[in-house]
């Protein structure tokens, strides 16, 4: 009779291990002649390809542990799971990892034919640069950008840990639909509210900052969605997350930590949006 495996959430992601790292000398003898590196470690994969390297007290969180344990905070939430997807990407080798759950059960309405979804980010790196964290967001169905909400929200705070108290990740987890909610009402008033090219331009500024070749970018951009939603700061907006969601990457492969960047700079500038659609 065939074996049978039940296949878990944790076999969705591979292993890494830690290593010890040696130095060489400039007159190599023999292998005796290598010392080991005191204060460092290096991350590898199953076929000890390097992934990262990282200082000696790090604790490495495995995605194979932590990211089935949130699965499962999602799944005792009281969100609506029906048609939910998720889709897991990595950046630099492997050393950063990104899960996006999306919940179409979650839709609304920006606009009359403008809708979005809920969404929530897991985030988890190797290399020390991400602590284990979600960020709740959402993407626009007309054009798949990511909507970057207002305020960004951690599930989980500690940076390096191995298990999430689930009870209090759920709790947190809760506020995300309300959170989600209040960016959606901020967006309808985005929609509704005029913007001029100079107000424009300053939000272009702040966040292409010396690079001019993004500023145009921008510029151009805008064109596109003026025609589109109107010379509003939802056009606006969306010209943002046109950019952090597709705008050309210079290494496809460091694809997930560029849109983690470039969406932290467009959330920077919401309060600037928020000001002027005040105003209008």
């Amino acid at each position: 009779m065939e074996n049978l495996r039940i296949v878990t959430e944790a076999d969705e992601y591979s292993r890494v291990y830690e290593q010890s790292i040696f130095t060489r000398p400039a007159v190599y003898l023999d292998d005796s002649s290598n010392k080991v590196v005191e204060t460092h470690k290096a991350i590898v994969d199953e076929d000890g390809n390097p992934i990262a390297v990282v200082g000696k007290n790090y604790n490495l969180v495995q995605n194979a542990d932590i990211m089935p344990q949130f699965h499962d905070v999602i799944m005792a939430s009281s969100l609506d799971k029906t048609g939910m997807t998720k889709k897991i990407s990595y950046s630099h080798s492997g050393a950063k990892t990104k899960v996006i759950y999306t919940f179409p059960a979650h839709e609304m309405a920006v606009d009359v034919g403008d809708h979005v979804q809920l969404q929530i980010m897991v985030l988890n790196s190797y290399d020390g640069t991400w602590k284990f964290m979600s960020m709740l967001g959402a993407v626009r169905l007309a054009c798949m950008n990511g909507q970057v909400v207002v305020d960004a929200f951690s599930t989980y705070s500690a940076k390096h840990t191995k298990s999430l108290d689930v009870d209090v990740a759920v709790e947190k987890l809760e506020t995300a639909l309300e959170v989600y909610e209040a960016n959606v009402k901020l967006w309808q008033q985005f929609a509704k509210a005029g913007v001029t090219n100079a107000q424009a331009t300053a939000v272009f500024q702040q966040v292409a900052g010396k690079s001019d070749r993004l500023q145009v970018l921008l510029e151009e951009t805008f064109l596109k969605y003026k025609a589109e939603l109107g010379t509003t700061v939802w056009a606006l907006f969306n010209t943002l997350t046109d950019w952090s969601s597709h705008a050309k990457f210079k290494n496809e492969a460091n694809k997930v930590a560029t849109i983690y960047n470039r969406e932290a700079k467009v959330r920077k500038v919401i309060p600037m949006l928020e000001r002027i659609a005040q105003a209008a």
